[in-house]
């Protein structure tokens, strides 16, 4: 009798064995390979019927159903230790409904990181399985599901993340070159910095010029109170990534995931801004060897309603490395180490006179409007502890930036999608070659945004979806007719402008109402394979209500 522990990556499944080893649990571990149920990816139907029921989510590999089923014969426990997100939650729900007439009460183990402290945690708090954390998820993929699949036509596909990304490079100017302006100071200290996108009155020609310009001294204006800046979620990683290590978000995020997977780096996919004291005690312990000031209690702690810290290295990292010479998987350590560095440091900002700047422009002939414009930038400065990789800019300078860096810094700010899905969709978008490398719209961008619905282009609408998704009541739990993801779906499309709802709940009015899905059932009668269930059913027996401790 042994335990078995349902995880998701292939890749960590080695890691993982070894972690329980170290908790003092020896099991089996068996990886689903991400989701086992997907829509088909070349659809002839919608697959959704007149009660919003997915009828046409389908096992992705039935093999894997198959390996996942089999691991079981000779289960003491089973865990399904998927990650703690909501992608994880469905992966966990679906796990449990594949096993339900062999093993119908797993546990779920809400893995945050691939490190001894997290994977012992993790098991100390398993509980049952939960349908209502799936229901996000379950909710999202529906949507999604008939927003693409109903608004698509003649070539065009229409997304609920991708049209509305569609409409942010149509109405908005996103610029992809930032300008970085240095001059001196009076005081001998510091010198004054002052960035701006490259946007009107700032032309690409005009920064270029005032690139070249040697701006006299400035005086000190005014300071703020000390400050304390927050670590980074997972977001503003793949944009620091971006503009220090040159990699697009993909790339940053699939780097993060490797490090991830082999246990040194927390769990990638974070969208908190702060950490827990234990972890601000260890990052302390990574920054002493340094010889950096760093005081934990300064740094912001992750809320009740973040599940996972910030990211963070785990193990040891020497912040003093060159985040740009060490290679893309260790840089990314390097880069997040030195941000959390700072995060646990005080620091005071300083502000100088701008008009200094400007009338120096204006003798050197540029317009009134550019040396206005340089006038009132915020010219700042630094002051306070050093930090690795602080601020020390030698000249002005005009700073290209990946297109696909800010398109992620506009669908942040836009509430498009969730840490786990942004880089995704960023790639995807750039793929389908809409926008060109300074994020104007091609033609089959233009074509594309004129022949999709006005309404789904503002961002806005997808950003109000998104948070819908997360409104899971009682109500929607309780009924023993329909799933809660089907309630939810009906209820957020009914609420949705006339013309996209009307259409949505159109495409399904003549579809009849299907039976509910069962995954065991769906499984059997695409593997055939009564005779292997059965024995595997024979062979294992259930605890019960209450997760063993590691000590059971």
């Amino acid at each position: 009798m042994h335990d078995v522990f349902i995880i998701e990556a292939p890749g960590k499944v080695r890691v993982f064995q070894d972690l329980l080893r170290k908790v003092g649990v020896e099991a089996k571990v068996q990886a689903t390979n991400g989701h086992i149920c997907e829509f088909p990816k070349e659809p002839r139907d919608l697959g959704i019927d007149q009660a919003f029921r997915p009828f046409n989510r389908i096992l992705k590999n039935p093999e894997t159903g198959r390996y996942i089923r089999e691991a079981l014969t000779g289960a003491k426990n089973v865990f399904i230790a998927t990650d703690a997100d909501q992608e994880g939650d469905v992966i966990a729900w679906d796990v449990a409904e594949l096993i339900a007439d062999i093993w119908p009460e797993p546990f779920r183990v809400r893995l945050k990181g691939m490190d001894e402290d997290s994977v012992r945690e993790a098991i100390t708090d398993a509980r049952a399985v939960r349908k209502e954390d799936a229901v996000p998820g379950r909710t999202r993929a529906i949507l999604d599901r008939m927003i693409g699949f109903t608004l698509s036509h003649k070539g065009v596909k229409v997304g609920r993340i991708r049209t509305p990304l569609l409409g942010i490079c149509r109405d908005e100017n996103l610029p992809v070159a930032r300008l970085r302006l240095i001059a001196p100071s009076k005081d001998r200290g510091r010198p004054w910095v002052a960035e701006c996108d490259v946007l009107d009155p700032i032309t690409l020609k005009i920064a270029k010029q005032l690139e070249n310009v040697q701006f006299p001294e400035l005086d000190k204006r005014r300071q703020s109170q000390p400050y304390t800046s927050k670590p980074k979620h997972t977001g503003e990683v793949l944009v620091r990534a971006g503009d220090v290590l040159q990699l697009k978000p993909h790339e940053a995020q699939q780097k993060m995931q490797d490090l991830y997977e082999s246990g040194k780096m927390s769990y990638p996919r974070a969208g908190s801004k702060g950490l827990s004291p234990t972890i601000a005690a260890k990052i302390a312990e990574i920054v002493k060897k340094s010889r950096y000031n760093f005081e934990p209690a300064n740094v912001a702690t992750k809320t009740d309603a973040d599940v996972h810290d910030a990211p963070y290295p785990i193990g040891a990292v020497n912040v003093t490395h060159d985040p740009e010479k060490v290679g893309d998987h260790e840089g990314m350590r390097v880069l997040i180490a030195r941000d959390l560095v700072k995060a646990g440091q005080s620091h005071i900002i300083e502000e100088a006179f701008g008009s200094v700047a400007g009338d120096h422009l204006r003798k050197l002939g540029f317009s009134d409007a550019v040396s206005d414009f340089v006038a009132k930038l915020p010219w700042r400065r630094e002051n306070g502890p050093r930090y690795p990789g602080q601020e020390a800019w030698p000249e002005s300078q005009v700073i290209n930036r990946l297109p696909e860096t800010v398109l992620l810094e506009a669908v942040m700010k836009k509430g498009l999608g969730r840490p786990s899905t942004w880089a995704r969709h960023v790639e995807k978008f750039m793929e389908d070659g809409l926008v060109d490398n300074q994020l104007k719209l091609t033609g089959k961008g233009k074509a594309w945004a004129e022949a999709s619905p006005e309404v789904l282009l503002d961002p806005r609408l997808s950003a109000a979806i998104e948070s819908a998704c997360e409104r899971v009541t009682d109500a929607i739990m309780i009924d023993p007719n329909r799933e809660p993801w089907e309630l939810l779906s009906e209820k957020i499309i009914k609420a949705l402008p006339a013309d996209i709802r009307q259409k949505l709940i159109e495409a399904i009015a003549d579809v009849k109402q299907r039976p509910k899905i069962d995954l065991t059932a769906m499984y059997r009668s695409t593997v055939g394979l009564d005779e292997v269930l059965e024995a595997a059913k024979e062979k294992t027996y259930s605890l019960g209500p209450k997760a063993p401790t590691l000590e059971d």
